[in-house]
């Protein structure tokens, strides 16, 4: 199982809202000082490369830099392949080495209360021969020592749903979950038919007047969604593969009985935990 942190269609989609934003709040502000403001007075031009360039490099660079390559989860040889930061140059952690953390976190205003948090797996180089000097989260920031994916903006429960996801694959196997793969394959309709498709499914779950909302308003004009849809054919429709024969050979199924088998601490963990559970169903 491929897993990766790399998600340049909502990045762009960000992006893309902050820009229509801010060209609306540039364009009531011109009509208060004119549009002299802006290309008359350097204030005016640092607003235009702070508010309006800036915006459009990220853009067109999340359209034409090629994504990262994934993080490889193989459940057979209980390991996982973390790509280095060199082309071709990977890691092979021991998947019991692997380690996670969900934070959750809420902030309350007079608009109510915002539900924030993160996910963070850590992968530490099992060559790595030096001091690991840890910060206050647990996990190392020296690249060398660990390296990580980091899912940020989701809220507690569903950054540890997410690890439960690849937990449980590796634990028990592809046939204990489901997951949708639809975007991650090769796309037969159009961009501009899926996003037809789309507005359609939206108007009859949602009705007219909130299907222009969401899918006109906030999708296609706030969004952008038929760039964002193009991005992620581009650059995750198929996702990106690792390269090189080792990590080629790594990938290869095994005979059932070549399967590495759990560690003797994670089985008597396991055991101390359901006998734990046990216990507090039954009190």
């Amino acid at each position: 199982m491929d897993v990766s942190d790399c998600t340049p269609g909502a990045i762009v989609a960000t992006v893309h809202m902050t820009l229509v934003c801010t060209l609306l709040i540039m364009l009531w502000i011109g009509s208060g000082l004119g549009a002299e403001f802006f290309f008359g007075h350097w204030l005016g031009w640092l607003a235009v490369f702070g508010a309006v360039v800036l915006p459009v490099l990220v853009i067109l660079t999340a359209v034409f830099t090629e994504p990262r390559e994934p993080v490889r989860f193989n459940r057979q040889r209980r390991e996982v392949c973390v790509p280095g930061r060199k082309g071709e140059q990977y890691w092979y952690v021991p998947w019991e080495t692997v380690k996670a953390s969900a934070e959750g976190f809420n902030t309350v205003s007079q608009g109510g209360v915002n539900m924030n948090g993160s996910l963070m797996i850590g992968f530490p180089n099992p060559d790595f021969t030096g001091e690991v000097k840890l910060d206050g989260n647990g996990f190392s920031s020296n690249e060398d020592a660990e390296r990580h994916l980091y899912f940020p903006n989701v809220v507690s429960t569903i950054g540890a749903g997410m690890w439960e996801l690849i937990r449980t694959y590796m634990e028990e196997g592809p046939e204990h979950l489901k997951v949708e793969t639809e975007h991650f394959t090769a796309q037969k309709e159009g961009i501009l038919e899926v996003y037809i498709k789309d507005v359609k499914a939206s108007i009859a779950k949602l009705g007219w007047f909130k299907a222009f909302l969401w899918d006109g308003i906030f999708g296609l004009i706030m969004c952008n969604t038929l760039l964002v849809d193009y991005i992620n054919r581009r650059h995750l429709s198929p996702p990106p593969d690792l390269k090189g024969d080792r990590v080629q050979q790594w990938s290869k199924p095994l005979p059932r009985e070549q399967w590495a088998k759990r560690s003797a601490e994670l089985e008597q963990a396991i055991r101390e935990r359901e006998a734990e559970l046990a216990r507090q169903s039954a009190a």
